[in-house]
């Protein structure tokens, strides 16, 4: 998994994934046709569609081994309840007016 990160002029960045396994040095090459385009370019990755104008792109960084997936850390699960933990109360006092 690859992160894509287009970095523009006056704009927030726009980061999309990829899922190609092409080596880095021949993505990368193939990356950068976009910025030799004219008025409007199309990247297209296995996660998006991204339409852009070349002469507004600062600049294109590539990330191997990304997951889109952030970690989730693990939660604590409640304790069972086991039948020696139960506790009975027994009502004594009960007022019938």
């Amino acid at each position: 998994m690859r992160k894509i990160t287009i970095h523009q002029e006056d704009a927030k960045n726009i980061e999309v994934f990829d899922e190609n396994d092409d080596p880095l040095d021949e993505y990368c090459n193939r990356l950068s046709t976009l910025m030799k385009m004219g008025n409007v370019a199309i990247l297209q990755t296995s996660s998006a569609s991204v339409v852009l104008r070349p002469s507004k792109v600062v600049g294109i960084k590539v990330e191997n081994g990304t997951s889109k997936i952030e970690e989730i850390p693990p939660t604590t699960l409640p304790k069972e309840t086991k039948a020696e933990d139960i506790i009975e109360d027994i009502i004594t006092d009960v007022d019938t007016k």
